[in-house]
């Protein structure tokens, strides 16, 4: 026996469902079995079911995915025991006697936070993880540095992590050293903002976090030119600092950096001189000698009255532009704004699935713009309002014109089947005012069928004043009175 407890973000109870076996849709439709009115829940968001006494959920491609103890699920997985299912605004607990043990994944790395630092030790399971102040995020960092998304943890199928900056206020760092995309190795430190941790990986000797421990070095060009610097100032120390020379620690530090400079401005130097000679003595003359050359043959041939002095062919290769590397954003945000151009195209033929898949995988190409959301919502109203026109549709052509009423002013005036929908209510109260004319006046005059037409016209809302006036003298002939509205909606 399973129950499913479910509570809105601010606490408050929603719902309690109790059940054992079966299957059941969880989503904002009103054909879904568990209905969650929010617009941060699609039509079918999820589905929950069970197998052999265990309980399962599935994200059925919804928006804004199913998420089991704070990590997006992908798959149909397993609940484990008190799982928290997050669906859009709403919190879904669920409680059982009989339950799996629950989910665990390998551990690939660790988060240790610095001495000094608020981070807490995390353990990283899962691929991709966001780091951030928001709620949303796997890693929650609650520091005014930090920006409500701020970075994305990433392992490949190789095993490597890299760290990428998501556009944030102030910054990623790898060993203070300000990134947008860096590989991570074992004891570097990284820093989000001012929280500081070390990166440790699963199965490496644990790194010594205490100020006076080594720090890591990675090979830069920094590194690779103070190395050099250092091997210059070994060999030219015996000639410019006898060994009965002392010098304060400060200006021993200065040394290998001022013996490389030194010896770079004076490579620097050697190497214009001898590309100016070059050129002068190799270069120069050949030049002169091939434009000689060509001056000569061209009087020649003004000479002889050849005008055969045609341009010569460029070659394939000459004619062919180098093509530059394209820019991985650049790609990405002309395949973006083709999406979106796409599902809106789309969604002006009102082929609402079409577009829904366009928008979709552009909110996966940009997972921080806001407008394919925008677009999914405003499908999943005028989805809404269509199948409202289509019901009242069908109630019309069962005759129960007051069903179809009650369906068309349901349907908003903003959408794109509002007008619609005002033209099939103002066809209806013709009809139902032709009809009231033969009963309330015609010879024998039939009060029972007047009355009922009268409150037919009076629902469409496009009864005229008289029309209500003669409604309400029919009824006190009747002695209901109080059954007929007057177009405004009071009774007597």
């Amino acid at each position: 026996m399973f129950t499913l407890i479910i509570e809105d973000k601010n606490g408050a109870l929603v719902g309690e469902y109790t059940f054992e076996d079966g299957e059941f849709i969880v989503g904002r439709s009103q054909q879904a079995d568990i209905q969650l009115p929010a617009d941060n829940v699609s039509r079918r968001h999820a589905r929950i079911f069970t197998e052999d006494g265990r309980c399962f959920i599935q994200d059925l491609n919804a928006a804004n995915g199913v998420w089991v103890n704070g990590r997006r699920i992908h798959a149909s997985t397993e609940l484990p025991r008190s799982a928290q299912v997050r669906i859009g605004d709403f919190f879904l607990h669920i409680e059982g006697a009989a339950f799996a043990r629950p989910m665990t994944s390998p551990v690939y790395a660790r988060l240790v936070p610095m001495p000094g630092s608020i981070g807490e030790l995390t353990e990283l399971t899962q691929s991709p993880v966001m780091v951030g102040r928001g709620k949303d995020c796997a890693v929650v960092l609650q520091d005014v540095s930090v920006s409500r998304i701020h970075s994305k943890l990433t392992q490949d199928d190789g095993g490597r992590v890299f760290v990428e900056d998501l556009r944030s206020s102030n910054g990623t760092y790898v060993n203070d050293r300000r990134v947008t995309s860096q590989e991570l190795q074992h004891g570097d430190r990284i820093r989000f903002g001012t929280v500081a941790f070390s990166f440790q990986i699963e199965g490496m000797p644990e790194v010594d976090l205490s100020e006076s421990a080594p720090q890591p070095q990675r090979r830069t060009q920094g590194n690779v030119q103070g190395a050099y610097a250092q091997r210059a100032h070994q060999a030219f120390a015996p000639m410019e600092h006898p060994p009965e020379q002392s010098y304060p620690a400060e200006q021993r530090t200065l040394l290998p950096q001022i013996a490389a400079i030194a010896v770079i401005v004076v490579a620097f130097v050697a190497l214009v001189v001898l590309a100016g000679f070059a050129y002068d003595r190799f270069v120069a003359p050949k030049l002169d000698g091939k434009k000689a050359e060509t001056e000569s043959t061209r009087a020649a041939r003004e000479a002889k009255g050849d005008d055969d002095d045609k341009p010569a062919k460029k070659t394939k290769a000459a004619e062919t532009p180098e093509t530059p590397t394209p820019d991985p954003k650049a790609v990405q945000k002309v395949q973006f704004d083709e999406l979106m151009t796409q599902g809106r195209e789309q969604m002006g033929q009102k082929q609402w699935a079409a577009a829904r898949g366009h928008f979709e995988r552009a909110q996966r190409l940009d997972v921080l713009a806001s407008e394919p959301q925008i677009a999914l919502n405003k499908i999943a109203l005028e989805e809404d309002a269509g199948g409202k026109v289509a019901e009242a549709f069908k109630a019309f052509e069962r005759k129960d014109a007051r069903a179809a009423v009650r369906l068309y002013k349901q349907v908003p005036a903003s959408s794109v089947y509002g007008l619609d929908a005002q033209k099939q209510l103002q066809a209806i109260a013709d009809l139902a005012e032709f009809d009231r004319q033969k009963s309330c006046h015609g010879r024998p005059r039939d009060l029972v069928k007047c009355l009922a037409d009268c409150e037919l016209v009076l629902s469409t809302g496009r009864a005229g004043g008289s029309a209500g006036d003669e409604c309400q003298r029919f009824a006190q002939q009747s002695g209901q009175p109080e059954k007929v509205d007057k177009p405004g909606g009071s009774k007597r």
